[in-house]
């Protein structure tokens, strides 16, 4: 889709992931799942194979209201998003995106580059009207971003995930329609 320029001045690549990236998402999320605390995934609940990833990524290609973007430097991922309107008619105008960046790489536009790719993406698909996503309250810099982009806060689930260290996170759920 598109190669920018980071804030640092690296070179990264943005596009639709394929079949070759399934080594290189599954090696991402090793790192990215023990270095935060802002997405629900636990480093020891992520068990995934790569033929499991393979259709992971297959099952997004294959639907034409599904979007799998990786984020590459040095032929290495350093970001995903990934989004997906609704299975149910009453709910197929709209659908929710999540996106993570490698820790290395936070700060330097991946996740604006990632976030503007899928809404251009979107923009082309009339039968998308929504998109939305759950994002922690304690993330303020992710939340920033999103308004920056246009997203509104909605609601919020109070304490809707419980750390390991037995604090707790409020979802806030966040949407933009693609008409504004």
């Amino acid at each position: 889709m598109s190669t920018f320029s980071a804030k640092d001045g690296r070179q990264i690549e943005v596009r639709p992931a394929t079949i070759e990236d399934a080594e290189g998402i599954i090696s991402f999320a090793k790192i990215l799942f023990p270095s935060t605390n802002q997405v629900l995934t636990l480093p020891e609940e992520y068990k995934i194979s790569i033929e499991e990833e393979v259709l992971f990524i297959e099952s997004y290609n294959s639907n034409p209201t599904a979007l799998l973007l990786v984020a590459v430097f040095d032929n290495t991922v350093v970001s995903l998003l990934n989004f997906k309107c609704g299975e149910k008619k009453k709910i197929q105008h709209s659908g929710e995106f999540g996106i993570s960046v490698h820790p290395a790489f936070q700060g330097i536009g991946i996740g604006r580059q990632m976030i503007t790719e899928l809404l251009n993406w979107a923009k082309q698909k009339p039968q998308i009207e929504k998109i939305f996503l759950n994002v922690f309250h304690t993330n303020p810099s992710a939340i920033n971003l999103y308004k920056s982009l246009g997203f509104k806060e909605e609601g919020r689930m109070q304490k809707a995930a419980k750390q390991p260290d037995n604090t707790y996170a409020d979802m806030i759920y966040m949407s933009r329609f693609m008409n504004e």
